[in-house]
């Protein structure tokens, strides 16, 4: 019985790395038809030669590229300017400013609608941005190239200015451009990391026929429905939101492993994966060329999909087939359960438990799930209190994860068996089927609670349980260690695979993800598990071997932690990341030097109104604020109106204007943009912005300020070789009273 175990809990093992590998992006290619990553790689060196961030010299040059790059390709190139806003409802300041986004059309022949290629070509201030959004430009360059000519549909490029900034080119196309009306299916790509799978990971509500045109047209199809759905419920910023809130048809893509590069100065063409790249470009080609000759007004129909990938293929069925193999799950679960009863009498580890022992099992199950939890949400913060640098990692990730992710997964196999052998008075059969009720269970209230998002508890319910059922009806001891080992298969590509690659979201978010799922999937195994003789809870000595199984994985868990401390120092490749921001008031004459912590120095507020800083006094710069005057004041009893004028210095990508701290939003028009809020910070700002504000009644106190990410040219800064600054801010205000 022991021998057959181990043979299926190795089967089962080697399953899982089969299915993590058959996920992983394809090898890059340089020659042969189609898409090739290293071509795209040149255009993602020639973007991403520094950071280009709205407003800047270096975007100017880069938008300049790309037009060049875009005619030769014998597209009709165009550039779009508008004002664009933020189009989420936030506290505080709005961003908004002049974008300029890059159209570029190529005629269909007998357009159904058009397809667009989306994109965005600035990056973040502190970042060369050669993932986010290099790669994605790059791959529509490249794609472009390959795809036929002749297409039945209107082919649109469309590279999105100020998408760090809060979405403001797409929100400036959306509302303003005409090639954004009518029958609209968009591919969008994005990244935020720099290696990994690219997952489709949201698709517009109703275009079932868009996903199954998605899982024939792209070689490596990487999806899931669960995703979807979680982040339909979760803050979710890329432009793919303004599209899907303008109502077009669409996909929206992106690889999110080695998240310590994102937004750094390490986000280089050197860091990116070119297999990433081919990925996306593989899979951009193939949909693109599919949707060129499709008709597209066919592809939105109402209805909604499940959908998941196993290695090479995207499995989708109706939405509301979801709820219905919930039950049937949850109702074969219920059957097993009923023919393992037995009398409360019966000597545990027969092979039959009561029910009042399995429905008991059901809710002590929650607890190694739970405790799981805790453990991925613990993860980085046990790691930075013996490491207090991993505190500022932006994404809550280091450089290399990989032994601490080891380090989480043992350790929550370590959980489950430590809970086993507490609660194995309870019989090894009502802990199995207690668990694997959990999961049916779960499967259920996901289905009900979560639409989209069943299948990862449902499909490995389902099989474990007519494993079981199959494996109680065969002869001997090998026969029915196969048929479990085989009825186990689903939870292997559902739980365990997205455990894994979950991971890559980072430890401090994916780790509250994996670590509960590679929970259930330790539970489910324990059917298999149960083959093995149990410890007799009579005997003092098999008492105590019971528990040296997880005594040894919490001393692996430990290991792994401490080797990946070891496997893990900060140099001058994987530097320290540090957030750091200078503020002067130009009207006192003060300045601050800024790191953004847990705790605020006292007076801080004045300086950086929103989050907790520590400061420390700076030197002066020599450096304006924006002019601010008024051209018109008028009060009524209930309001009083102000037009003013604010006149940038032409020193600093962004201007703008804010009220004081904890005041109420107000409405305001700028540059015939109207908004309510506390105040705007206008990127890439003309040479005068006009604005009109509404204020109560009496005297009022207005800031007028400007910022930059030249921290260099500031007196007192002194880089350390092995620290990087993520997202530099320096800004100089002056407050006016009125």
């Amino acid at each position: 019985m022991i021998r057959s175990a181990l043979i299926g809990l190795l089967t089962l093992a080697a399953l899982l790395a089969l299915t993590v590998a058959g996920l992983a992006p394809p090898s890059p290619r340089d020659s042969g038809e189609g898409f090739q990553a290293v071509r795209a790689h040149e255009h993602v060196k020639a973007i991403a030669r520094a950071p280009h961030p709205t407003g800047s010299a270096e975007h100017t040059r880069v938008r300049d590229h790309l037009l060049t790059e875009l005619r030769a390709l014998g597209l009709e190139t165009r550039v779009q300017e508008g004002v664009g806003v933020l189009p989420l409802d936030i506290d505080g300041v709005t961003p908004m400013g002049t974008m300029r986004n890059i159209v570029a059309v190529r005629p269909g022949t007998d357009p159904t609608g058009r397809v667009i290629l989306a994109a965005h070509y600035d990056s973040v201030p502190a970042a060369p941005g050669a993932a986010d959004d290099g790669a994605g430009v790059a791959t529509i360059l490249e794609v472009v190239r390959s795809l036929p000519p002749g297409q039945r549909n209107d082919l649109v490029v469309l590279l999105t200015d100020g998408e760090e900034q809060g979405l403001l080119g797409a929100e400036t196309f959306a509302r303003d451009d005409p090639l954004a009306k009518g029958t609209v299916v968009v591919v969008n790509n994005e990244a935020r990391g720099v290696r990994g799978a690219v997952q489709m990971f949201r698709a517009s509500p109703g275009s079932a026929p868009l996903i199954d045109l998605y899982g024939a047209a792209a070689p490596h199809p990487s999806a899931d429905s669960a995703f979807a759905a979680l982040l339909s419920i979760l803050p979710n910023n890329t432009d793919f939101h303004v599209f899907d809130e303008a109502g077009w048809l669409g996909l929206d893509s992106a690889f999110v492993g080695g998240g310590a590069y994102y937004h750094s100065p390490l986000d280089d063409p050197a860091h990116l994966s070119l297999s990433s790249l081919q990925q996306m470009g593989d899979n951009t080609l193939g949909v693109a060329r599919a949707l060129g000759d499709a008709d597209l007004t066919k592809l939105r129909t109402g209805d909604d999909s499940v959908y998941f990938t196993i290695p090479g293929t995207l499995i989708r069925y109706p939405l509301w087939l979801e709820l219905p193999i919930a039950a049937l799950a949850l109702a074969l679960t219920v059957a097993l359960t009923w023919t393992l009863r037995r009398p409360a009498r019966s000597p545990a580890g027969d092979g039959s438990a009561s029910l009042p022992r399995t429905l008991a099992a059901v809710l002590l199950a929650l607890v190694p799930v739970l405790l799981s939890a805790a453990a991925g949400f613990a993860v980085m913060p046990l790691l930075g209190l013996i490491r207090p640098e991993y505190d500022q990692m932006f994404t809550g990730d280091p450089y290399r994860p990989w032994l601490y992710q080891a380090a989480l997964l043992t350790f929550t196999v370590a959980v489950v068996l430590a809970w086993r052998a507490i609660l194995r008075r309870l019989g090894a059969t009502a802990l199995a089927a207690g668990a694997l009720l959990l999961v049916a269970v779960l499967g259920t209230l996901s289905a009900l609670l979560l639409p989209g998002g069943s299948h990862t508890f449902t499909w490995p319910a389902l099989f474990a349980a007519a494993g079981w059922l199959i494996a109680r009806r065969l002869p001997g001891t090998a026969l029915p260690a196969v048929a479990l080992t085989l009825g186990l298969a689903p939870a292997v590509l559902l739980l365990a695979a997205n455990a894994v690659t979950s991971l890559d979201i980072g430890l401090g978010v994916g780790g509250m993800i994996a670590a509960p799922h590679f929970a259930l999937f330790a539970l489910l195994l324990l059917p298999l598990l149960k083959q093995s003789p149990p410890a007799d809870a009579a005997s003092p000595g098999r008492r105590g071997r019971a528990f040296l199984p997880p005594l040894v994985a919490v001393a692996a868990a430990v290991a792994l932690l401490a080797a990946g401390l070891f496997a893990d120092p900060f140099d001058a490749a994987h530097p320290r990341q540090l957030r750091l921001a200078y503020a002067m008031d130009a009207g006192e004459k003060r300045a601050v030097w800024g790191t953004r912590t847990d705790t605020a120095t006292p007076g801080s507020e004045h300086f950086f109104p929103t989050g907790a800083w520590t400061t420390t006094t700076a030197q002066p710069a020599p450096l304006r604020a924006p002019a601010l005057s008024v051209l018109d004041d008028q009060t009524t009893p209930t309001g009083r109106t102000l037009t003013l004028r604010l006149t940038p210095t032409g020193d600093a990508p962004v201007t703008g204007l804010s009220l004081p701290p904890g005041a109420a939003p107000a409405r305001m028009t700028v540059n015939g943009r109207d908004l309510t809020s506390t105040g705007f910070a206008y990127h890439a700002p003309p040479g005068e912005l006009r604005v009109t504000l509404t204020l109560p009644p009496g005297p009022a106190r207005l800031r007028a300020f400007e910022q930059s990410h030249d921290l260099p040219s500031l007196p007192g800064y002194q880089p350390t070789p092995d620290t990087v600054v993520m997202n530099p801010l320096a800004t100089v205000f002056q407050d006016h009273p009125l």
